[in-house]
């Protein structure tokens, strides 16, 4: 499933797809509040221009490197 709207609000499988990353790994950014998202009746959303923007910020300071 490829998002074309970069505004719109997701859940966390839309938002694995979009990324092609697993869904553990961005639901652990989430709690660990590295990546923006709200919850919504205990449902994560996510912003895909906000995660684009952390996902950036946190390569660029190497966070997750093995």
């Amino acid at each position: 499933m490829a998002i074309v709207d970069k505004n719109m609000f997701v859940a966390l499988d839309a938002l694995a797809n979009n990324f092609n990353l697993p869904k553990d790994y961005l639901k652990k950014l989430a709690e660990e509040n590295l990546i923006p998202s709200l919850n919504v009746n205990a449902r994560l959303r996510f912003s895909i221009a906000g995660v684009q923007q952390a996902l950036d910020k946190l390569a660029a300071k190497g966070v997750g490197d093995a």
